[in-house]
């Protein structure tokens, strides 16, 4: 791991970072941002960031770890770029990641996959991959991945820190090439026990956006201001039972010795089946594969991006997206048949039904506890080649994560050791809680 003193200067500090990142050799840059940046005063005064490369950095590449968009430059800053520039934060770099975050492993970025810093050998899990391993390996302070099925909290676990997704709406997706625009958040990470590192940047980059109408509230402080307010003595905490059998006995083993200390520091834990734990991975695949093959289609060579040579429109859109990788052209096929007039009606409608049931029980579950936990991945950290030649089975590494996502709710994750992570998931709008609640369970965790 590497480190930069905290008590330098900031912007001597940025120099000294990039500088570390400039010999980064676990793949985790796509692009080093311009070193001329000078840090202004705010709660994130001097931070320096590591930012996906599918939100937007003014005047810097975004390419969605895709060839089509590799020489893109973004005109703009994402707004939750410019609300960490504006309290303070400096962007060193854009992160590495599954291309166009079709990826459960970053394996399938077009400018190669991240290494592990942690597990060498192993994935770092995906899609945000360059952001947890630069986090890991003490390249930046603190990134910010997109989280649409587990995107940030996948990578988290595997590299041994925290990640965050917010309620749907918190934070702003303007300025992100999301994959799914009803499931995905831009979503903070941090290092194992920066709770109220994590807790700044969620009052940062919160709040109300008018180019995001789905968002809402005023940023503010009040994730920082609640940090103590979680006690887990007669805390009521969920254990849906039947996810947890999913996972491997490391986890499960893992899991148990996490919940037993716990109930020790005086949480009550309440074990449940949730009857839609069997709809959830393919109502969350089916709504992603849709969504997605609809976001795809502005990427047709004419607008910007890699133009391919052809001698009409249809032969030079074809060209253009010869370069998409076998992923990412999958998922397109996928969601154009699961949207057509034939699959329609077996497949979309059935998946939206599906997914408001989900939501309907999950929230009966929410209201009669403080939490529900689990752990974040079914397994640990595997090596490389291992699952990415048979989607179905990188697929089925989602099915703990995907519940809050096609759900709209927060959800949290820490460190257990060895690759094994416990998760965290509120109610709507509990962002608070579940944040508070992470400080409270790494200090019993680590110490209890």
């Amino acid at each position: 791991m590497v480190t930069v003193p905290d008590d330098m200067p900031p912007d001597t500090r940025f120099g000294a970072m990039l500088d570390n990142a400039s010999r980064d050799n676990l793949n985790c840059f796509i692009t080093l941002c311009s070193p001329k940046q000078h840090s202004r005063e705010g709660r994130l005064r001097g931070a320096v960031f590591g930012i996906k490369d599918n939100l937007a950095v003014r005047g810097e590449r975004m390419t969605c770890a895709s060839r089509l968009l590799e020489n893109y430059i973004a005109p703009y800053d994402a707004t939750v770029v410019k609300r960490l520039k504006n309290s303070g934060a400096l962007i060193l770099g854009k992160t590495n990641m599954d291309e166009f975050a079709c990826g459960s492993s970053g394996e399938t970025s077009a400018f190669g996959p991240t290494r592990n810093p942690i597990f060498p050998g192993k994935v770092p899990g995906g899609s945000s991959s360059g952001s947890a391993a630069s986090v890991a390996a003490g390249l930046v302070d603190a990134a910010i991945g997109s989280d649409t099925g587990g995107s940030v909290r996948c990578p988290a676990a595997f590299c041994g820190i925290e990640a965050f997704k917010p309620t749907y709406g918190r934070v702003s997706r303007h300025g992100l090439a999301d994959m799914s625009m009803s499931l995905e958040s831009p979503a903070p990470i941090v290092p194992a026990g920066s709770t109220a590192l994590l807790a700044k940047i969620i009052d940062a980059i919160s709040g109300y956006d008018e180019y995001d109408q789905t968002t809402y509230g005023a940023a503010g402080t009040e994730c920082l201001r609640s940090l103590e307010d979680f006690s887990l003595s007669g805390a009521r905490l969920s254990v849906p039972s039947n996810l947890v059998d999913l996972c491997s006995p490391g986890i499960r083993e893992s899991f148990a010795f996490a919940v037993g200390k716990l109930r020790a520091a005086g949480a009550g834990i309440d074990e449940l089946n949730l009857n839609s734990a069997r709809t959830v991975l393919p109502a969350y695949y089916l709504t992603m594969y849709s969504e997605f093959a609809s976001a795809m289609q502005r990427y047709d060579g004419l607008k910007f991006g890699y133009r391919g040579e052809g001698a009409g429109v249809g032969e030079v859109m074809k060209n253009s997206r010869s370069v998409l990788g076998a992923e990412v052209r999958r998922r397109i096929l996928l969601g154009t048949y699961v949207t057509s007039v034939e699959g329609k009606s077996e497949w979309y409608e059935k998946a939206m039904n599906a997914r408001a049931a989900i939501i309907e029980e999950t929230a009966a579950v929410l209201s009669s506890c403080d939490l529900m936990i689990l752990p974040t991945m079914p397994i640990t950290p595997y090596p490389f080649g291992e699952r990415l030649s048979d989607p179905l089975l990188m697929y089925a590494t989602d099915v703990l994560t995907v519940l809050p996502n096609v759900c709209g709710l927060p959800a949290g994750c820490i460190p257990l050791g060895g690759g094994a992570s416990l998760q965290l998931i509120g109610a709507r709008n509990s962002d608070e809680k579940v944040v508070s609640a992470m400080k409270a369970f790494s200090g019993v965790l680590q110490n209890g």
